[in-house]
């Protein structure tokens, strides 16, 4: 094979390579700030930041909030600069939710089970300048 078909054949590689990187690789994930509010009547521990991708379809991602506790009727937490791992700067992420447990006054860990609040959807692209609000009410479950 002659160098100049070796070089091409390398260059169509690479190429089909980087197409293959996911959207938040290699540094570019997106990140926004992350707001939860709870206005339940009861404190809820805040688990998770859910989201979809345009590109992603109907796959949801997921990103770690620390398990802060949030009290009842009000409390609002900030999640600075959030990395999407999966969102790069620019990608349009189509809705988002909160993984939370609520409080269960003392069974256990104090805390039930996961429960995911509604889905808001979401029309932007990503950027580090957006913020992702949601606020957790008794409509969730």
């Amino acid at each position: 094979m002659s160098t100049t078909k070796q070089i091409a054949r390398c260059a169509v590689l690479a190429c089909s390579v980087i197409a293959a990187v996911p959207a938040g690789a290699a540094g570019l994930a997106c990140k926004p700030d992350v707001i939860v509010t709870n206005d339940k009547p009861a404190s809820i521990k805040v688990l998770k930041f859910k989201y979809k991708t345009k590109v992603g379809g109907n796959t949801v991602f997921t990103e770690g909030l620390d398990n802060r506790k949030l009290a009842a009727n009000g409390e609002t937490e900030t999640w600075k600069s959030q990395k999407l791992g999966n969102a790069a700067t620019g990608v349009v992420v189509t809705e988002t939710a909160i993984e939370y447990k609520n409080d269960n006054s003392g069974s256990g860990d104090g805390y039930g089970p996961p429960k995911t609040s509604q889905w808001v959807t979401r029309t932007y692209t990503c950027s580090d300048a957006h913020t992702y609000p949601h606020t957790i009410t008794s409509a969730d479950p």
